[in-house]
């Protein structure tokens, strides 16, 4: 049977696993304070074996795991390879066979904007086309962030084409006072740090998101997509770190024969 590979799923990163080590402990990951208190680490994980159970379910389905080398404390390690490794453990884990051949790293993205751009990206230089359906696995706060502004908003991609599977942190709080106001900030912080601004800047080509970008690539990486995907280099070529880049409607104007759009 010949398989007709149109369904990309992503695993956006958010962190690093150390190698090797217990992935159920949090000194098993390098995180951010923030992510300490909710056990973000555990929805990692969750992460990933929802990526696998999909990529069973579907034949047709190629995942892409989305993650730059993001921290400077964990050396040239980038998320998504520290993130592909525990997958490899986690697959025979849970007796879901070899995911040789069905998974791949993408090894630049430093946010929720480029997770998807750049895996559509990575995508096509694997088959040479782009998918046809989506799949992300993530956040549940971050689901409105993903599809409304990234996919809709920014890319025009048919949402109707797109999944979005989510989970949400679990902080071990006695109280449900302390649990609602974690939950409370969550929301907030997710709108005033990630929303609002991607709501102005749909590519994050402007200095505040640019320099959030900037904080998470310190070994200055440079992704190669606008010679590997001619029909959007254009467009890849203006959202790079440019201070100077062009308006939302001007950018999104060089999506224009984006195949989705077609």
């Amino acid at each position: 049977m010949t398989l007709d590979i149109n369904h990309l799923i992503i695993v956006p990163c958010h962190g690093i696993y150390k190698l090797g080590e217990p992935p159920s402990k949090q000194e098993s990951w390098y995180l951010a304070d923030f992510q300490l208190e909710g056990n973000d680490h555990l929805c990692f994980i969750d992460h990933i074996e929802q990526g696998l159970q999909e990529l069973q379910n579907d034949p047709n389905s190629y995942l892409i795991i989305s993650g730059g080398e993001t921290k400077a404390e964990a050396g040239p390690i980038s998320e998504a390879f520290s993130y592909y490794t525990l997958a490899t453990d986690l697959a025979k884990r849970n007796q879901l066979g070899s995911i040789d051949g069905r998974v791949t790293t993408e090894n630049y993205a430093r946010d929720s904007f480029e997770n998807v751009i750049f895996s559509i990206c990575r995508f096509y230089e694997i088959w040479q086309r782009y998918p046809k359906f989506i799949t992300i696995v993530g956040f549940e706060f971050k689901r409105d962030r993903f599809l409304d502004l990234h996919l809709s908003q920014a890319l025009e991609f048919p949402v109707d084409r797109v999944k979005y599977i989510g989970n949400s942190p679990n902080p071990n709080y006695a109280s449900k006072e302390k649990t609602d106001k974690y939950f409370k900030d969550i929301d907030i912080n997710e709108y005033k740090n990630a929303v609002q601004e991607f709501k102005k800047d749909w590519y994050g080509a402007q200095e505040k998101l640019i320099t959030k970008r900037n904080k998470r690539n310190p070994f200055s990486r440079q992704p190669g997509y606008a010679l590997s995907n001619p029909i959007l280099s254009e467009f890849l070529i203006q959202i790079r770190d440019n201070q100077n880049a062009k308006s939302n409607e001007e950018i999104k104007a060089l999506l224009t024969n984006a195949p989705w759009r077609t």
